[in-house]
């Protein structure tokens, strides 16, 4: 689904009325790549706390006035014991699963690599200069839950959650799948899509003959997006109304989005000519 483009969420910004900008959580901010909330902070409608607690990968996380940046470990609370792998991407709450990187036959060259090193992780809630969120995006490398568990009360007031999901183990004692979509929907969140999935091919004797990419099946994660559930929309304030048109047009969700407005609309939030506005900036592929 195409993503919203620099003008439609220019539009929304200045339509949307937001008393401030969104509150976005990204734990484990390592600037692999563009971050799916970038065209908010670009706009300046967002404010985002990062966490990072690589030295490495922290040290390339750019300034930004609309962004405050961290050297933390994000969790339960509590000490810990942090694995670094040479790869800051690999680096987690967990140790690598020799048995299950034996199986998929990638990522061997981290096994063993690690330095190791005791640390006290925060949660979320207890970490005061943050007073509210209005997105929570986590890529922990097997601790999500550890940060979903210490953010219960902020996730309170919270729409969106962007959490990398496994769907196979990596890490040794990593919670799955199932265990983040419980702890999720015990807090009033339920799955909305997947922004990607990742798989891989796994080993065999007929590597060099086939095409790898085209051959990947084993699926490994992806990022799952969980949305507060938007079926009594009655519970919803209008904060979390505005919040969620915004963060739902980011990520491309634009039925969501306009669902959103449609529910400002009857509340008397928004003119009723903003759906058809928002419709008419939308790529040429999207509309009929």
């Amino acid at each position: 689904m195409a993503v919203a483009g620099k003008s439609l969420i220019a539009m929304l910004g200045a339509r949307l009325d937001l008393a401030a900008p969104l509150a976005i959580v990204d734990v484990g901010a390592n600037p692999l790549g563009k971050p799916v909330y970038k065209p908010l902070v670009a706009a300046g409608l967002a404010h985002v706390w990062g966490f990072e607690p690589n030295a490495e990968a922290f040290a390339k996380l750019a300034p930004n006035p609309q962004a405050t940046y961290l050297p933390v470990a994000v969790g339960r609370g509590g000490a810990a014991t942090f694995h670094a792998y040479p790869a800051s991407e690999m680096s987690s709450l967990y140790p690598l699963s020799a048995a299950s990187i034996g199986y998929l036959g990638h990522f061997r060259r981290h096994l063993g690599q690690e330095t190791q090193s005791r640390i006290e992780t925060r949660a979320l809630d207890d970490i005061d200069q943050i007073d509210r969120l209005d997105l929570l995006k986590i890529d922990a490398q097997g601790a999500e839950c550890d940060v979903i568990a210490g953010a219960r009360g902020k996730l309170a007031g919270a729409v969106m959650v962007i959490a990398e999901m496994r769907f196979y183990r990596l890490y040794d004692g990593e919670p799955m799948l199932h265990d983040m979509d419980r702890a999720l929907r015990e807090q009033g969140f339920v799955l909305h899509r997947f922004l990607h999935q990742k798989a891989r091919m796994l080993n065999h004797s007929q590597k060099a003959r086939v095409n790898a990419r085209a051959m990947s099946t084993q699926l490994i994660d992806g990022d799952a997006v969980y949305i507060r559930s938007f079926e009594d929309r009655s519970t919803w304030g209008d904060g979390q109304l505005r919040a969620l048109a915004l963060l739902a047009a980011t990520i491309g969700s634009h039925d969501l989005a306009l669902l959103a407005l449609d529910t400002m609309v009857a509340r008397g939030l928004a003119r009723k000519s903003l759906p058809g506005a928002y419709v008419d900036l939308l790529p040429q592929e999207l509309r009929a």
